[in-house]
């Protein structure tokens, strides 16, 4: 009788090991990155008047994925991104103040035209290391004059590590 209370207290003991064991396993797996199971990165990026927010500054080089979401409140936004080492305030402009996506020493890697206010979408790219900006590149008239969402301050620096 004592064999069979010491078996039963000993078995019990495994199953509820190899329940934690499992439980850990299950619970690393929901909070590793995507970059670490080979599918690539995700970044979260929010377009607004008048800013671009990453929620990282910074990622591993291969496929990223930016799921960008305009939250307003009232204007359509783009999301490009350029490859420069440029620092990110300083890209060339056209007269209408527009980033100039032909100048020298820039390189347009991808875009995403015309997000409405409230709406996500996403574009991958395979990125390799180096230096890069996000920005909004729409030039609207207003009130009679011209606004470029670059200049107003819709830019951010990004770097992709080796």
């Amino acid at each position: 009788m004592r064999s069979t209370r010491l078996a039963l207290i000993a078995s019990t003991a495994l199953a509820c090991l190899a329940l934690t064991a499992t439980a850990a396993v299950a619970q690393d797996a929901e909070e590793s990155p995507e970059s670490d199971s080979g599918m690539g990165t995700t970044v979260n990026v929010q377009v607004q008047e008048w800013a671009v927010i990453p929620d990282t500054m910074s990622v591993s080089a291969g496929s990223v994925t930016f799921d960008v979401e305009n939250t307003g409140p009232e204007d359509i936004h783009e999301f490009v991104v350029v490859r420069t080492d440029m620092p990110a305030g300083e890209l060339p402009t056209g007269e209408d103040g527009a980033f100039d996506e032909e100048a020298d020493g820039v390189e347009v890697v991808g875009e995403i035209e015309d997000i409405e206010v409230g709406a996500t979408a996403s574009l991958t790219l395979d990125l390799e290391p180096g230096s890069y900006v996000l920005l909004c590149n729409l030039v609207e008239e207003e009130d009679g004059e011209l606004e470029s969402h670059y200049q107003m301050g819709m830019w951010i620096g990004f770097e992709v590590t080796a």
